[in-house]
């Protein structure tokens, strides 16, 4: 198994940052899955206990510059690794303004994603950051369990303000209540009138 990608865009870096501390906030632990064309944050807690499952997919050619892997056979070309979210969160935390970012599957003793981040400097010479974030490789007998999940075709869809002002309206909401109750207004098409809907 290979695995070495690079991220050279200011934009792409400060995106695929936001997914990750996003990810780091969700769930402790989670699966990144990597394909040739495609990565994917997956979380799969029980939802009946309370968990959260959810499939984050980030096509490769959108972020990366460069992009390389072999996975654990030319049938099964992926892999799966487990890691904890704070620590590739952290690791990334470095990144602000940086110059490059770099991923690669390592094995220092142990299996690592490690992640060296090239730092915007004064002088001519670069400063380069290394994080070696352990993970554990996830058998291919396993691999079913972490699928993408069967979503229903959706009746509805919903045009919302950008996350940002979203966010600063629940966030200065939450000491009012635990509970958010959203309404929408929906025009019938035929009567031209407007319904409430909860």
């Amino acid at each position: 198994m290979k695995f070495r990608a690079k991220i050279v865009d200011g934009a792409c870096l400060n995106h695929f940052t936001r997914v990750s501390n996003m990810i780091a906030k969700l769930a402790k632990t989670c699966t990144l899955r990597i394909s040739p064309d495609k990565l994917n944050f997956i979380l799969s807690d029980k939802v009946a206990n309370g968990g959260v499952s959810m499939w984050c997919e980030l096509e490769q050619e959108n972020f990366f510059s460069e992009f390389q892997m072999e996975g654990v056979s030319a049938q099964n070309n992926e892999i799966y690794l487990e890691l904890t979210s704070e620590n590739l969160s952290r690791a990334l935390k470095t990144a602000q303004n940086a110059r490059s970012l770099k991923i690669k599957l390592t094995n220092k003793h142990f299996p690592c994603l490690t992640v060296s981040i090239e730092l915007l400097s004064l002088s001519s010479s670069n400063r380069i950051v290394t994080h070696d974030i352990p993970v554990k490789v996830i058998p291919r007998k396993l691999w079913k369990d972490l699928q993408e999940p069967t979503v229903p075709e959706a009746d509805v869809s919903i045009y919302l303000p950008a996350l940002k002002t979203m966010k600063s309206v629940v966030e200065k909401m939450k000491n009012i209540s635990n509970h958010l109750l959203l309404k929408t207004l929906r025009k019938m098409e035929t009567q031209n009138k407007w319904l409430k809907c909860k």
